[in-house]
């Protein structure tokens, strides 16, 4: 059986990946084998072939998190999972293949509602937004939630999961197209940020304070936003996306009592499976409820990699995009 794969054997750039025909894994006993139909493109995976993520394999390796598809085979010491069963996973590595193998754990049976690309789409999203703010903030009813960089598919996802808790929920994106889309998710407030300075832009917008900052941004506007948060707020730190570090100013935090809070979802879901499955299994139960709609992703074929990933790269893309495989287009 064929297995087309984009392969990475030199960090550094998008343009180092190829496309590739590899061997089907072999599976150990723990594990399943996937026919991939969908796999969720993140901004994790851009920034593990330019070798710049926290967690880096050794080379060569397929990239690819999160993954939706059949399964082919089964291991012996595998429970509750058998061969046809259509599922959706997190992989350590992998999922840009046709064909991925996946730690049991880390797979769970799709809801029967849900289709491929939308399960594919909502693992890395949906569940670290889920930890995120239920988890590790522990937002209630009513809170105002500031979402920076929403329009994103991790920002999209804080905003349905706040809203799904009740809370009052602003979006900040860059163009007037990404903030439309905030608001079909279900955004109260809309800040329009196309200067690159917060600050001002939540200044002259009269955004207020809020009671959580969620911030996939990093950089200035992590700094910035020191300044809007409520006393004893949280800043839920998400990522870097702005591809700077910020140099945090410890007296704001002192002088506003607030928290700063650290995600990092992959090793804590690799630590704690029962209660990543349990999350996952929860935004699914969200979504059969009709309080996520976890909206269908933009499609690419596995062959167009290099413009999928480039449009996540230049911060062009508004929402998730996947790849799919030939068995998906078939189905």
């Amino acid at each position: 059986m064929r297995n087309q794969a984009i392969r990475l054997k030199e960090f550094g750039s998008i343009k180092n990946l190829k496309l590739e025909n590899i061997s089907i894994p072999e599976i150990e006993s723990n594990e399943v084998l996937v026919k991939v139909y969908c796999a969720g493109i993140s901004f994790a995976d851009i920034l593990i072939v330019e070798g710049k993520y926290q967690d880096a394999p050794e080379l060569p390796f397929v990239p690819g998190l999160e993954v939706s598809g059949i399964i082919e085979k089964v291991g012996k010491e595998v429970q509750g999972l058998k061969e046809g069963d259509e599922v959706v996973g997190l992989s350590a590595w992998g999922a840009f293949a046709e064909y991925v193998k996946l730690d049991s754990k880390f797979v769970v049976r799709k809801s029967e509602n849900m289709p491929f690309e939308v399960a594919a789409s909502m693992t890395i999203n949906y569940g670290t937004s889920y930890y995120a703010l239920v988890e590790r903030a522990r937002i209630r009813e009513g809170q105002k939630i500031l979402i920076l960089g929403a329009s994103g598919g991790i920002g999209l996802s804080a905003i349905e999961i706040s809203k799904a808790f009740n809370c009052n929920v602003t979006a900040v994106a860059s163009s007037k197209e990404k903030l439309e889309t905030c608001e079909k998710y279900g955004a109260d407030n809309l800040i329009l940020n196309n200067s690159n300075n917060l600050k001002e832009s939540l200044k002259e917008q009269q955004a207020g304070k809020f009671d959580l900052i969620y911030d996939t941004i990093g950089g200035q506007d992590t700094i910035d936003s020191l300044s809007f948060v409520e006393w004893e707020g949280q800043i839920l730190i998400m990522g870097f996306a702005s591809g700077d570090i910020a140099s945090v100013p410890v007296n704001k935090i002192l002088l506003k009592g607030c928290n700063l809070i650290g995600i990092f979802w992959g090793p804590f879901a690799r630590g704690n499976t029962n209660f990543n499955l349990q999350s996952i299994k929860e935004v699914c139960n969200l979504y059969e409820k009709g309080l996520l709609q976890i909206s269908d992703p933009e499609l690419y074929l596995i062959n167009d990699f290099k413009e999928a990933m480039s449009k996540i790269k230049n911060r062009e893309s508004i929402g998730k995009l996947c790849f799919y495989t030939e068995a998906f287009s078939k189905s």
